[in-house]
């Protein structure tokens, strides 16, 4: 079991609350638990290398560690966004894979889906995004599932995990007045049509998807192989004791004794077959 220290993440919709309880007096947006992204790579103990010890930690070599993991609360609308697929992410960006993602709300949040892209587009002429967005108050415990190509904003408020390919590319479509870049042309080759009944998972400890599994396991267990923990309150683990959001690595031929609530994420079945097409 490796320890894994958090990077933060300013941004300008960032809650001061977020960074106080990291040390800081910025508004951070995100902190960012695990990433072998270029953007932010997070350090390990033991002068250990996300990326260039891939092969011990988890058993294959990828170009890049392949999961980024965040702890995200806003004081502000995010922007309406869109993320690319595998096939446009190479296409457009020339990265390895796109980004499909997973949020675990900690606490009651906002979100807003725009499930017609014809009406995102009409909405981008005509201003009217109350109809190109429905937006939905989600409550503690939810899983809200973003495949890529999902038109989605999250809103202000609320506390949540965010499980997710590790890229970075996001097409920002309507940013609520600020005056940051938008990616219009390409936001309108990649967004997808969607349901909101398609994406929220409600009263559920485990989700699933083709790039990651997520599991919340309460209290007592043991984890046998390589996956990520968070602890989600304090408590042991292999009879150490951690803190809420402390973040651990364990590695793929070892075993963790749980002796607290964790945030167990494990590599989805597109990963365990990548062999780089």
């Amino acid at each position: 079991m490796i320890r894994i220290f958090p990077r933060l993440r300013p941004q300008v919709w960032g809650n001061e609350e977020l960074g106080k309880m990291f040390g800081s007096r910025e508004k951070i947006g995100e902190v960012w638990l695990v990433s072998g992204h270029p953007l932010l790579v997070t350090e390990m103990e033991g002068g250990l290398d996300l990326n260039e010890d891939m092969e011990s930690l988890i058993g294959k070599k990828l170009p890049r560690f392949p999961l980024l993991i965040k702890l995200i609360s806003a004081s502000e609308w995010l922007s309406v966004q869109v993320h690319p697929d595998d096939e446009k992410a190479r296409e457009l960006e020339g990265e390895p894979w796109g980004k499909t993602e997973a949020w675990h709300f900690l606490e009651d949040g906002t979100v807003a889906l725009g499930e017609d892209p014809s009406e995102v587009l009409k909405a981008l002429k005509n201003g009217n995004w109350n109809l190109a967005l429905k937006k939905i108050r989600v409550g503690r415990g939810t899983f809200v599932f973003l495949p890529a190509g999902t038109v989605h904003a999250l809103g202000p408020g609320g506390l949540l995990l965010e499980v997710q390919q590790a890229s970075d590319v996001t097409y920002r479509i309507y940013d609520w007045g600020r005056p940051r870049e938008t990616h219009l042309e390409k936001a309108a080759k990649v967004m997808k049509p969607c349901k909101l009944k398609e994406i929220l998972f409600e009263g559920s400890d485990r989700f699933e998807c083709e790039y990651f599994t997520v599991e919340i396991m309460k209290d007592r267990g043991e984890i046998d192989g390589f996956c990520i923990l968070i602890a989600l309150k304090e408590g042991e683990l292999n009879g150490k004791r951690v803190k809420r959001f402390e973040t651990f690595l364990v590695p793929k031929d070892s075993k963790v004794r749980i002796d607290t609530s964790v945030f167990c994420v494990k590599l989805g079945k597109f990963f365990e077959r990548w062999d780089g097409s």
